[in-house]
């Protein structure tokens, strides 16, 4: 099947490639979900970078107010967006469907119109003077796009369920779009209700309209290996840098020198997903030659340290920088461990140490611990797998912590969201083509 590529950041690989050519494409959703900078940046892909006639025809929003939020949207000048043909017909209210029809027939003839979006569709059948079936319209415009070859969509904001268009009969896919708050934080989903000849393997993806609109896929985190060099990223007066630059914007900085801070990660987080974050702070500590210390055997046992970290700083730097304790190695050796002139990096998951103690003794340890870190201004990062399993001690020690960050799964991408202090929820990300991974955090707006 021939397809045509949206240019929609993320959407056409979830759909084996793009809309199939000559498709009737429904997309709903409630104001504010997205639906017009998705009908937008789907005609601005094929008229810029394809070369394509591109067709809007506009029932709800004139040109200039449409052109500026598109603008804005797209984080382009509007000069860009001129090559997207527009029909406005906002102040239309008593044209008959003939004359409508004709219009916008000899629009798409006249260009050869190989994209087509009609926005809101559903504010086009209540324009005419003339009552009009729908499904009639629709099939309509459906034979209209097969005689041109072009690919359509028709946006509306009618649900699917309840009172419906009775267009999703006739359409060869379907898209819903959805705006929710969660704990107060904003996520957005996209549900293919169907496409035509297309195999989903998973129906429904986040997206996001930061900086346009991008779909996120399921996230995989692997092992990169090292192609260039690593430079690790400078630290400001009262922060440490976190490995990433967008979690050190996220945070203020990076970590606050002499705190303590929590990784809550919820059990459907993939373990990779988990690793990184605290493998990003631990490289750029290693790479100024300070100390990584890190005491979770499950998850980071000295092999796992070793063959992540001794292709960016050799294995005698490695040796030098690097401890990673077991279960029976931990006493008071974590708190003696690094050398008073350097400042250390330590990473502890709560899970390990209450395996290793009760609860009240883990309380002891990470109170010494806290202490040092204070006093020589250094770092520590608390893991917790689970916090379920131990909610009276987390609950203690987050209002010990400078940070509290969180981290859960959903439609199979990784995200992360602060609970002290309080942030929105940003997918979680690795950019591996600069040789190192590099971590993103994509905000959902």
């Amino acid at each position: 099947m021939e397809r045509v590529l949206t240019g929609i950041e993320g959407f056409d690989p979830v759909i084996e490639g793009g809309f199939p050519k000559g498709s009737l494409i429904l997309l709903v959703g409630a104001p504010g979900t997205g639906k017009t900078v998705f009908g937008f940046k789907f005609l601005l892909y094929g008229a810029s970078e394809l070369g394509e006639p591109s067709l809007l025809v506009s029932f709800g929003e004139g040109r200039e107010d449409l052109i500026e939020n598109m603008a804005y949207h797209l984080n382009c000048s509007r000069e860009d967006l001129e090559c997207v043909e527009m029909l406005d017909f906002v102040t239309v209210k008593d044209a008959g469907v003939d004359s409508v029809m004709e219009t916008i027939v000899e629009k798409i003839d006249s260009l050869n119109v190989k994209r087509l979006v009609i926005d809101p569709f559903s504010a086009m059948a209540y324009a005419f003077k003339e009552k009009i079936d729908v499904r009639i319209l629709v099939h309509i415009i459906s034979r209209l796009i097969k005689q041109s070859g072009c690919t359509a969509i028709l946006i509306s904001e009618k649900p699917l369920e309840g009172e419906s268009l009775g267009a999703e009969f006739v359409a060869d896919g379907v898209i819903k779009l959805s705006r929710k708050v969660r704990e107060g934080r904003l996520l957005r989903e996209m549900d293919i209700i169907k496409m035509r000849g297309t195999r989903l393997k998973r129906p429904r993806h986040l997206f996001t309209l930061e900086k346009g609109f991008r779909v996120f896929s399921q996230s995989t985190f692997k092992r990169v290996s090292v192609k260039g060099e690593y430079k690790p990223l400078p630290d400001m007066e009262a922060y440490y840098s976190s490995g990433s630059r967008d979690l050190d914007e996220i945070l203020g900085g990076g970590w606050l020198k002499g705190s303590m801070n929590i990784l809550e990660v919820g059990a459907d987080v993939g373990l990779d997903a988990y690793r990184s974050i605290v493998l990003a702070t631990g490289l750029n500590f290693v790479m100024k030659g300070r100390m990584f210390l890190a005491y979770d055997p499950p998850r980071f046992d000295a092999d796992y340290l070793r063959g992540y970290l001794e292709s960016f700083i050799g294995e005698e730097e490695f040796g030098r920088l690097v401890k990673c304790f077991s279960t029976d190695s931990l006493g008071s050796r974590i708190l003696e461990e690094a050398p008073s002139e350097t400042p250390a990096y330590t990473f502890l998951s709560l899970d390990a140490l209450t395996y290793r103690y009760d609860e009240n003794q883990a309380l002891k340890v990470l109170l010494r611990l806290i202490e040092r870190v204070r006093r020589r201004r250094e770092l520590l990062l608390l893991g917790v797998p689970d916090g379920e399993l131990q909610p009276k001690l987390v609950n203690v020690l987050s209002k010990m912590a400078k940070v509290h960050l969180k981290m859960t799964e959903m439609d199979g991408v990784a995200l992360i969201y602060g609970a002290k202090p309080r942030t929105g929820y940003y997918v979680l990300e690795i950019e591996p083509s600069k040789g190192f991974p590099e971590l993103r955090f994509t905000p959902i707006l």
